[in-house]
C-alpha cells in the first residue's frame, strides 16, 4: 500500500527532530567531558586561549596566557580588534599612555628632542582609521645641516644599531640635480632571530623607523609574547619566545605504570597544556593529597608524569626497592 505525501512528510519531519536531538545530546556531551576535564581549576594553574581572526590579546599575539587566582582569572581573557594599534614608540604628549584606540579617534604625539615628524615638526596628529593610521606616526633624527656643491658625496655613518637602507653602518650619497643618489637615512638592522621561530615575509637588510614584523612559530611550538614587534629608533621591541611542545615517551609512561585517560593519536601536547593519566589495569596512584595525581601539565617541553603502583602494594616497600 503506497505512503500518502502528508504521511512521507511527517515521517522525515520526526527523523529530522530525531537527527537533531542526537546532535544536541553529542555536543552536550563533548561540553561536559570538556567542561569535567579542565574544571574546576586550581589556583595559580594557567589556562590557554585563542583570539578569533582579527584580533590579538593586548600584547599583540594571537594566543593568551591566563591565570587562575582568588579574585578571578589574571589577566582578564580579552581580544581586540587588530585595528587597535600598538603605539609605544613615541613620546606621547599630554602624558598619553593608551595603547589601543578606536576607529577615528584621534592620538597627538611629540617627538624626543632631535627628532621630528614627517611634517617636519615635533609634534603631529594622527587618526585611527579602518585601513590604519591616517599617516604612520614616526620620529626620525635630525641631521646636522650641511651644504654640498653639485656632484659632491656626502660620507655618513650610522649610530650603533641603525643600519642604511643598504644595510651598511656607513654610506655614501652624491649630491644631484634633482636631489640625493639615495637619500642620506639609517634604520633598524634585521629583526632578532627567535630560536624555533620564523619571520612572516621576505627579510630586508635594513627597516625604517615605525615599521614592524610579524614572527611564527615552527609546527606544535607556542608562541608567547607579542607576535608583532616595532623598529624604535634604531631598536627592536621585544621578541617573541616559541616554546617547545611536550612529546610523551612510551617507555616513560609504561616505566610509571601509566597510560593517557584520552585516547588519541598524535603523542605531542603544546606548552600549557594539561595531559590527564590514568594508572594501568591492578595500579593505583600514590597516596597524595592532589585532587587530581593523573593530571599533569606541559612546561616548555617538559613534564612531570604521574606514578602508579600495584595495589596492595605498600608505599615504602614501593620506595625502597623503586
Amino acid at each position: 500500500m503506497p505512503y500518502s505525501a502528508q504521511s512521507l512528510l511527517k515521517v522525515f519531519y520526526y527523523c529530522f527532530v530525531f537527527f537533531l536531538f542526537l546532535i544536541v545530546v553529542l555536543i552536550a556531551q563533548y561540553y561536559y567531558n570538556f567542561k569535567s576535564y579542565y574544571f574546576p581549576m586550581r589556583k595559580e594553574k594557567k589556562l590557554s586561549y585563542s583570539c578569533m581572526v582579527g584580533y590579538t590579546t593586548e600584547t599583540g599575539t594571537q594566543d593568551g596566557r591566563i591565570t587562575c587566582t582568588a579574585n578571578g582569572w589574571s589577566p582578564v581573557p580579552r581580544c581586540y580588534s587588530e585595528l587597535a594599534l600598538l603605539i609605544s614608540s613615541l613620546l606621547l604628549a599630554e602624558n598619553f599612555s593608551k595603547m589601543y584606540f578606536k576607529i577615528h579617534e584621534k592620538l597627538q604625539y611629540k617627538c624626543n628632542p632631535g627628532y621630528h615628524t614627517p611634517s617636519g615638526g615635533t609634534e603631529d596628529t594622527v587618526q585611527c582609521q579602518p585601513e590604519g593610521w591616517s599617516s604612520q606616526p614616526s620620529c626620525t633624527k635630525k641631521f646636522a645641516q650641511q651644504v654640498l656643491r653639485l656632484n659632491e658625496t656626502l660620507l655618513y655613518k650610522c649610530d650603533e644599531g641603525y643600519r642604511t637602507a643598504g644595510g651598511n653602518t656607513t654610506e655614501e650619497a652624491v649630491c644631484l640635480t634633482r636631489g640625493w643618489s639615495l637619500t642620506p637615512n639609517c634604520n633598524c638592522a634585521s629583526p632578532p632571530v627567535v630560536k624555533n621561530g620564523v619571520v612572516l615575509g621576505p627579510l630586508l637588510t635594513s627597516y625604517k623607523n615605525g615599521s614592524s614584523v610579524e614572527y611564527g612559530c615552527q609546527h606544535y611550538h607556542f608562541l608567547d609574547g607579542p607576535r608583532t614587534v616595532y623598529c624604535q629608533q634604531g631598536n627592536w621591541t621585544e621578541p617573541p619566545t616559541c616554546f617547545e611542545p611536550c612529546t610523551l615517551n612510551v617507555t616513560d609512561m609504561n616505566s610509571n605504570n601509566i597510560e593517557l585517560k584520552w585516547r588519541q593519536e598524535e603523542l605531542i601536547f603544546l606548552h600549557g597544556d594539561l595531559i590527564e593519566f590514568e594508572c594501568k589495569q591492578g595500579y593505583s596512584f600514590l597516596q597524595t593529597t592532589i585532587l587530581s595525581p593523573g593530571r599533569t601539565q606541559c612546561n616548555q617541553g617538559r613534564l612531570q608524569y604521574p606514578k602508579c603502583i600495584m595495589q596492595g602494594k605498600p608505599t615504602l616497600f614501593y620506595y625502597l626497592f623503586n
